[in-house]
């Protein structure tokens, strides 16, 4: 089950990288609009926060899509499998998918 969501993600990069902006999250991955191509099968490291919550989530990810999207000139659209996320963004996804808006 995917939620809907439109909250920032930050990819670990240098300073003052541009955040993706996420479309849906699972307890298993996620897909965003980034702001530049990443290849698919490239591991990344994201940062995020739940809305509503403070706490930082970091997880490790591949990157399984990556597309241009066309509605949005200069953006891709990236689906990224979660690789390694610990039990409590796990339970913290779990619980934020079950009472987020769902997506189709």
């Amino acid at each position: 089950m995917r939620a809907l969501g439109d909250f920032p993600i930050r990819f670990q990069k240098p300073a003052g990288a541009e955040p993706a902006i996420l479309r849906d999250i699972s307890e298993i991955g996620l897909a965003c609009a980034s702001p530049e191509p990443i290849p698919e099968m490239t591991l990344v490291r994201l940062d995020f926060s739940l809305p509503g919550a403070a706490e930082v989530h970091h997880v490790t990810g591949a990157v399984v899509r990556c597309e241009p999207l066309r509605q949005q000139r200069g953006k891709h659209d990236l689906a990224i499998y979660f690789t390694e996320i610990t039990p409590v963004t796990r339970a913290a996804l779990r619980h934020y998918v079950g009472k987020a808006r769902k997506a189709p």
